[in-house]
């Protein structure tokens, strides 16, 4: 039979000679020997360290080590000379006890990790991923603080002030002039003298304050003291970085950055373990670094996801109110190293949960993973469109789903930040060193009464207000109307930072276009 497919073969492929085909390559499969290196005729299994070794130490290796003819019989009796001698080799050396040692760490090559040409390469890439990392982090990370600070924030209307103009031009708008205001007032005195038949008296130049100077006595008088927290001139993120680097500087705006880079990296590793881990026991790629596409099981892979992102989440909840705590509090108030407060606060509050913040935690990170992972599953494993077949199509759908979970995650997003702020504010557990109070706050705080009435009370402008605490099902609990001055509130309110996610979205795209239009059309085939 044997030789009846070899004659077939050959009357098919006459040009074919099976002696010498594939012989221009390092290495070639022949069918009775095996894989061979062809610069020696040989079996490759002899160039393996422990068989080498083993045929030093027994003296065999002239007589395994010269074969390769023509007709490579003492190339297949050397391969399997080498197998038989494997098991004898083993049972030597597991009763001399270093040999076996030294055998195992050469055939597993530990010593390439010490070689310097390898050690440099590892250094540069990490830190070249630490560089990229912390600049993409230093041009987000105002934007970042501006959006927590408008979620969280109680912002008023300023009266007697038109938002985007100078205090003159809102008095000229609203028709007030002091000029004409101090006439009036100089009209005034001279017809009351008249009446009384004396003369005017004479004006000087410290007779009479100016009324701004009036007004800014009276209600620092009245209030007792400036306040120090944020009023911008409209609730835009550039008009608020706009004050808070007038109030702060430059510090101001990059708040909490080596925080942010600290538990975003933690983020990145625990969420890659717990992925990892998992898909080993699902049997399923790992989703954080091989497409939706090449998995078997496109539900496992998504439902790995969301669960890796939740419960990293839930690990990292009281680690991240440190970067909260930054965020939202002025540079100058309290602790402000990472460091310093971790080695302060005990343990059993950094890596237990609270239960206020349990929910807010779950239900953020639930809606910002499905955000992040359930457009490409819906593309790919749902409509069938990838990158691959319909790479116009893919991305520009890929793009407005993420769009629309930027606007789903938000409102989330708010009331999870809010339920941070309320904890540090006025839970007894938490330690001293995360301490905050209203005076140390960068914007005036606007409440958090409950995940859903928190939610009312941004949207619709009333907050709940306990009468009570008599009847546990809540009857003394009424809604009364907000302060009508109040302008980060309704709809609006819950979107806030919505520009800078639309504008890293978009970028994030347009870097992804253009590096893909850069490569001329040649892509890495995907396995």
């Amino acid at each position: 039979m044997g030789n009846t497919n070899d004659l077939l073969e050959t009357s098919i492929r006459p040009y074919k000679n099976k002696a010498e085909f594939d012989l221009n390559y390092p290495i070639s499969y022949k069918p009775t020997i095996g894989i061979v290196d062809n610069s020696t005729n040989q079996s490759i299994s002899l160039a393996l360290p422990f068989i080498q070794q083993s045929a030093n130490s027994n003296g065999v290796s002239g007589r395994y080590g010269s074969g390769g003819g023509a007709g490579g019989h003492n190339t297949f009796m050397s391969s399997r000379g080498a197998r038989r001698m494997v098991k004898p080799m083993v049972s030597s050396s597991s009763s001399s006890g270093s040999g076996y040692k030294k055998n195992i760490y050469s055939d597993l090559e530990f010593r390439e990790y010490f070689e310097w040409g390898n050690l440099q390469q590892l250094i540069y890439s990490l830190f070249q991923s630490f560089a990229k990392n912390y600049f993409k982090l230093l041009i987000s990370q105002p934007f970042e603080v501006s959006r927590v600070l408008l979620q969280i924030g109680s912002f008023k209307k300023q009266p007697g002030r038109i938002a985007g103009l100078t205090d003159k031009e809102s008095a000229a708008a609203l028709g007030v002039n002091e000029d004409d205001e101090d006439s009036d007032d100089d009209d005034d005195d001279s017809r009351y003298f008249a009446r009384a038949g004396s003369p005017r008296p004479r004006r000087t130049s410290i007779e009479k304050t100016p009324k701004s100077v009036r007004s800014f006595q009276v209600s620092s008088a009245s209030k007792g003291k400036t306040t120090t927290q944020l009023q911008p001139v409209t609730l835009n993120s550039l008009d608020l970085l706009s004050s808070l680097c007038a109030k702060e500087g430059a510090t101001g705006a990059l708040k909490a950055i080596n925080t942010s880079f600290l538990v975003n990296t933690l983020q990145y590793t625990i969420e890659s373990w717990i992925s990892g881990f998992f898909a080993g026991l699902l049997g399923v790629p790992d989703p954080l670094f091989v497409d939706l596409i090449h998995s078997p099981n496109a539900n496992l892979s998504l439902l790995l996801s969301v669960v890796s992102n939740v419960l990293t989440g839930l690990i990292l909840s009281q680690v991240s109110l440190i970067k909260t705590k930054f965020m939202v509090t002025n540079v100058g108030r309290g602790i402000r190293s990472f460091r310093e407060i971790v080695a302060t606060v005990p343990n059993s509050f950094l890596f237990v949960p609270s239960t206020d913040l349990i929910m807010p935690n779950v239900m953020s990170n639930l809606v910002k993973s499905l955000a992040e992972y359930y457009p490409d599953y819906l593309l790919t494993a749902v409509f069938q469109i990838n990158k691959y077949n319909s790479p116009t199509i893919y991305n520009t759908l890929l793009l407005l789903f993420k769009v629309c979970g930027l606007f789903i995650k938000l409102p989330f997003e708010t009331l999870y930040n809010r339920a941070q702020v309320h904890f540090l504010l006025n839970n007894r557990e938490v330690p001293e060193a995360m301490r905050i109070s209203n005076d140390d706050l960068s914007v005036k705080f606007g409440g958090y009464y409950g995940y859903f009435a928190t939610l009312y009370h941004i949207i619709g402008g009333t907050k709940p207000v306990n009468y009570g605490s008599d009847n546990s099902f809540g009857a003394n609990i009424v809604l009364e109307d907000s302060d009508k001055n109040e302008i980060n509130k309704g709809w609006q309110a819950a979107f806030r930072g919505w520009a800078p996610g639309l504008v890293k979205l978009t970028s994030k795209f347009t870097l992804k276009l253009i590096s893909s239009s850069s490569s001329n059309g040649m892509t890495e085939e995907q396995f």
